[in-house]
Order: structure tokens, then C-alpha cells, then sequence
């Protein structure tokens, strides 16, 4: 752990922070926002599972209940490719980022550059999950209790994580402010 929080804060610039941004958005806009509308409905305002905070057996139940095989299929896709690249993709993105806001403390701060990945593995398992309760459900129409609450509880968590990114990027973004002054 110690060594990749050593390459990202040595190997984190501006240069690469608006290389990975850049990526990140094309990512979204060009595949994640296409490759949704394969399961999305105009007229339900849940758009994906892992994009509320949380959700129990009941939501998970009525989000499929009211798809077509085809479009759950899409859903299983979308969570086990796309959104794992997503998750890739943001997860480095927000390395970077906190990388480079913290690279003149790195030496008090450690490896705090590496949060984002925590989110980026709940998102997986999140993904994983919410796709066995897909495949689950295309199967023989039932969601298993216990694995709905876990896919919950993985979200619930990248979330928090998520939340605690942006902590980070902001008190990165505060410090850089403070120390612009403080040379004035």
C-alpha cells in the first residue's frame, strides 16, 4: 500500500489530473449514460440501484418487476462490465486528485491518497451482488433477503466513501488556497 501511495503522489501532476478528468467524463457521457438506457424506464425515478442510498428487498423487488428479461439482462451487463470500468476509472480519478492536493504533506498524511479505492471495491461488491440478485431473479422471480441487505449495505458504504472523497478534495483544495496565501 504504502509503495502505490508513494507512485501516485510522485507520479501525480495537473497534467494528469485533467488527462484522467477528462477521461472520466468522455467515459460517462460516451458509455455509462448510453449503456443505462438499455434498463432504464422514462417513468421511474430510481434510474439504477447503486445510484440511491440504499434499498431493501421491496425496491429491489420492484425495480426488476418492472423491467423486461431483456432489460434486467441489460442491468446484469451494465453492472458487471461497464460499471466496473467506471468504478476503475473514477477510483483512479479521485487518487489523482487527492494526490496531488496532498502531495506537500504526503509525509504526514500517508496514504490517505488511497481512500478512494475503498469506494471503488464497495462499488464492486455492490455490483456483484445486485447482479446475483438480477440473475437470481430472471431465474425463478425471487430476491434472497439476506443478499438484497448486503447489496444495501455495499452501497450504503461506497457511498459513505464517496462522501468522504469529497471531504478529502475540498480540505485538499482549502489547504492549496491557504498555502497560495501564505506565499503571497
Amino acid at each position: 500500500m504504502k509503495r502505490t501511495s508513494q507512485f501516485f503522489y510522485q507520479n501525480s501532476n495537473l497534467k494528469v489530473v485533467f488527462l484522467i478528468t477528462a477521461i472520466f467524463m468522455g467515459y460517462l457521457i460516451l458509455v455509462m449514460i448510453p449503456k443505462a438506457t438499455g434498463f432504464e424506464l422514462s417513468s421511474s425515478n430510481v434510474k439504477s440501484l447503486g445510484t440511491s442510498f440504499g434499498f431493501d428487498q421491496s425496491d429491489i423487488t420492484t425495480f426488476f418487476n418492472t423491467r423486461t428479461d431483456v432489460m434486467i439482462d441489460a442491468y446484469i451487463n451494465f453492472n458487471q462490465v461497464w460499471d466496473v470500468l467506471f468504478g476503475l476509472i473514477y477510483g483512479l480519478m479521485y487518487v489523482v486528485w487527492v494526490s496531488v492536493l496532498f502531495k506537500p504533506f504526503f509525509n504526514k498524511v500517508g496514504s490517505i491518497n488511497l481512500i478512494p479505492l475503498a469506494q471503488v471495491l464497495f462499488d464492486w461488491l455492490e455490483n456483484y451482488t445486485l447482479g446475483t440478485l438480477a440473475q437470481q431473479y430472471l431465474v425463478d422471480g425471487t430476491i434472497t433477503s439476506s443478499t438484497a441487505d448486503l447489496a444495501s449495505a455495499f452501497c450504503m458504504i461506497k457511498w459513505i466513501f464517496s462522501g468522504l472523497t469529497y471531504i478529502l478534495i475540498l480540505v485538499g483544495i482549502i489547504l492549496l488556497i491557504v498555502r497560495f496565501f501564505k506565499m503571497k
